[in-house]
């Protein structure tokens, strides 16, 4: 055949696989990708250019164009340089939007990129924070903590600052607003007046105050005057005097105006719900209609519909009922994340919470669920009736033979999710008992399966802390090892032990062992590892099981690790070793200084820890630091990171910050018995891709060979876990030349192997 159609033909193969294999590898990430996972609920501010609407909330940022319905999320994963939205704005002139951070960050953002100004955020003063913008001529005012910031939109610069200071003392700015030829200036001493082409704006001096005895909240100008808000009335500006207009029953949160009139957002604290009024210029309500929740701004759009900010429920459209039609694009129901539970992209998390001295927070998030790319919530926005009064989930477990979750309240019991979409709530049954003192709480805040199959809990502030659920149904209750107001997070390790830590008072970790008999508590053995006893370092803020039945436990500063047989830890003489750590030249205590707030294990037994100054992870014994993620290096949202969890199948680590939640495709799985469900991606490998390939689906860290079609090696390797992971460059550091490649595979002791193939395209 002639060698011309035999390339033809050869091509044609490629293409085939490549179509046979597209669908299936359409979900999959590649290694190093990250995935933001922020709530689009509590919309702060809205602005727009007519047709595309730009909605922010507290972590979050997304675009809809009303006309095609597009809508398009942002996060820092997306190039984004922040979390914290304070305020935004559209500029007409420029056709960018302008926003401002909590910390004083800016982004200038159009055409699907952003473009960030660090200035204000680099400054060393203190407060800065943004509390609004306003645009004109292609400049942007920013109101803040100190002053006002102009921005010159177009050269993408600070232009200069207006500071406000009387007598040295410095005052924050709440909002600007220009009428006729001043700039109206609202801020906490009072409004100020200054000619809009006066040279030397940036001096207080040319600035006149007209009124210092009112606390006003917003302000805007309609129909040549100047309307003005506290936080429960309206005024109107005349002669530099306030006439009040109306004087409101509820809560007014921001002040706007449109064509028609003056725009008057109302929060009803009672009911928790809001209305729009619209004012015309003599102060008459000529028209309204409600919102569901906290409204936080309105605006227009070219087709006269109306748009709302609303603080609880998101973006929402007003429709012909008066009322509103929400939009959101799909997240969690809150940014806390007090624990994570994934499995196969199947992803369950507690929203939290309890303080920093284990208290309740009266947290209404819930519980939220991840499932087929598609957020569902449970708390009181979605299920009043059920989820009313419960509150504070902190800790998830999964039934590993049925799939029923187990949701932990510190303060409500524990809510069950049953397969068939049902719920059940456990509060005042035998299975719990109530705080010692505050008799209105049954505070559970930890729950495992041990290798039974049997239900533990921890029974915070009960005379037990610990009760049982075994698989026949019987309940039985245990004082363990701790105090009863001590018992967190508990887990069962191999040996089938149950392992929690006791949060408050220094008090260490309680070991519990029921010897495989539930029913007879006569042959239970307990220990307590307290710090005084065995050297930990202050208190134990988290714990976590490896791969190799090691327990390490995180604290105030530090981590130790305890890898002794049951009998040694309750016998009472058991070490726990402190990981040395390489980092450059030195050396020093693993985490030592450090608060580590969660550890969680991969599967190549490697850890990832959570501390205030972000996540690490470090080698299966600690002693070398492989990665380091920080909110500068990295679309991590905070660095005080509470929870980590691991995706056994997937790889993908979970990330919760105090800012919100992300996830990172990494290197490792968890690996499995045989190499019979082995998958590659990308496969077909195309042409110039530079990533990361992985092997997924092996049996547990097994020796990985790629060789061409003759037989020569490319590459070899050993699985983390159950995947392997390869940069797509041979020993020479060339990537391999167009064809079909064989992946051969054995397991760790030759029994298992496996032949794949793989395709490089030209």
């Amino acid at each position: 055949m002639d060698h011309s159609i035999m390339r033809i033909y050869f091509r044609l193969l490629l293409l085939l696989l490549f179509f046979c294999h597209a669908n299936s590898q359409a979900q999959n990430m590649p290694i190093g990708y990250w995935r933001s996972h922020m709530p689009f609920t509590n919309a702060i501010a809205v602005a727009t250019d007519g047709v595309t609407l730009f909605s922010a909330s507290d972590q979050s940022f997304f675009t809809f164009n009303a006309a095609s319905k597009e809508l398009t999320t942002y996060s820092k994963v997306e190039g984004m340089s922040d979390v914290g939205i304070a305020a935004l704005e559209y500029d007409a002139v420029t056709g960018l939007t302008v926003i401002g951070y909590t910390n004083g960050n800016i982004d200038l953002f159009k055409n699907e990129t952003f473009f960030n100004i660090p200035d204000l955020k680099l400054k060393t003063i203190s407060p800065k924070t943004i509390n609004d913008i306003y645009t004109e001529n292609g400049l942007a005012y920013l109101s803040t903590s100190f002053g006002i910031v102009v921005l010159d939109l177009k050269k993408r610069e600070t232009k200069e600052t207006y500071n406000f200071s009387i007598n040295g003392k410095s005052f924050g700015v709440q909002k600007l607003v220009t009428l006729g030829n001043y700039f109206y200036a609202i801020t906490d001493s009072g409004i100020f007046r200054a000619n809009k082409s006066n040279p030397n704006l940036q001096s207080i001096a040319v600035w006149q105050r007209i009124n210092k005895h009112i606390a006003l909240v917003s302000a805007s100008s309609f129909a040549s005057k100047l309307f003005l808000t506290t936080k429960d009335s309206l005024f109107v500006l005349r002669a530099d005097t306030l006439f009040p207009l109306y004087n409101s029953p509820y809560q007014i949160t921001k002040l706007t105006t449109d064509s028609r009139g003056v725009l008057l957002n109302e929060y009803n604290t009672t009911n928790f719900n809001g209305d729009i009024k619209f004012f015309d210029s003599i102060g008459l309500v000529f028209d309204s209609f409600k919102v569901k929740g906290n409204p936080q701004g309105v605006v227009k759009l070219s087709d006269n519909t109306y748009w709302v900010a609303d603080q609880v429920y998101g973006l929402g459209q007003r429709n012909s009922s008066n009322t509103l039609d929400y939009i959101r694009p799909e997240g969690p129901a809150a940014a806390g994340s007090f624990d994570i539970l994934p499995y196969n992209g199947d992803v369950w998390v507690a929203h939290g919470g309890y303080d920093e001295n284990w208290t309740y927070t009266y947290n209404t998030a819930g519980v939220s669920h991840f499932k087929d790319g598609k957020w569902t919530w449970f708390n009181q926005l979605t299920d009043w009736g059920f989820f009313n009064q419960l509150t504070d989930f902190i800790a998830l477990a999964k039934d590993p033979i049925d799939g029923t979750v187990y949701a932990c309240s510190y303060r409500s019991g524990l809510v069950v999710f049953k397969p068939d979409g049902s719920k059940e709530l456990i509060a005042d049954t035998p299975l719990l008992e109530k705080h010692f003192i505050d008799f209105t709480s049954y505070r559970v805040a930890g729950a495992t399966f041990d290798l039974n199959g049997n239900l533990w809990l921890n029974n915070s502030g009960a005379v037990h802390e610990l009760s049982v659920k075994t698989r026949d149904g019987n309940i039985h209750r245990y004082s363990g090892a701790g105090s009863r107001l001590n018992a967190a997070y508990i887990l069962t390790d191999n040996n089938n032990l149950k392992w929690y830590f006791l949060p408050s008072g220094g008090d260490g970790v309680a070991v519990y062992d029921d010897n495989n008999t539930p029913d007879n508590p006569a042959d239970d053995r307990m220990a307590k590892i307290s710090a005084s006893q065995y050297n930990l370092n202050s208190y134990v803020t988290c714990i976590a099981q490896d791969r190799q039945n090691a327990i390490w436990i995180g604290t105030n500063d530090g981590i130790g690790v305890i890898n002794c047989s049951p009998d040694q830890v309750f016998a009472g003489n058991c070490e726990i070793r402190k990981p040395i750590v390489q980092f450059d030249k030195f050396a020093g205590y693993l985490f030592q200084n450090e608060k580590v707030r969660t550890i969680a294990v991969d599967g190549a037994n490697r850890k990832w820890v959570g501390t205030t100054n972000g996540v690490w992870l470090i080698s299966p014994d600690g002693d070398k630091i492989i990665y380091r993620f920080t909110v500068d290096n990295s679309p991590l949202p905070a660095n005080d990171v509470r929870k980590i969890a691991v995706d056994p199948v997937t790889g993908d680590v979970y990330m919760g910050t105090i800012a919100g939640l992300v996830s990172y495709r990494s290197t490792a799985t968890e690996g499995g018995t045989s190499n019979e469900s082995v998958t590659t991606f990308p496969n077909p490998v195309p042409s110039g891709y530079s990533g990361t390939i992985a092997i997924r689906g092996l049996a547990e860290n097994s020796d990985v060979r790629i060789t061409d079609i003759a037989g020569q090696l490319v590459f070899r390797t050993k699985a983390l876990g159950g995947q392997a992971v390869w940069n797509g460059r041979d020993y020479t550091g060339h990537r391999p030349q167009s064809g079909v490649y064989l992946i051969f595979i054995t397991n760790k002791d030759g029994s298992q192997t496996h032949v794949g193939k793989m395709v490089f395209m030209e």
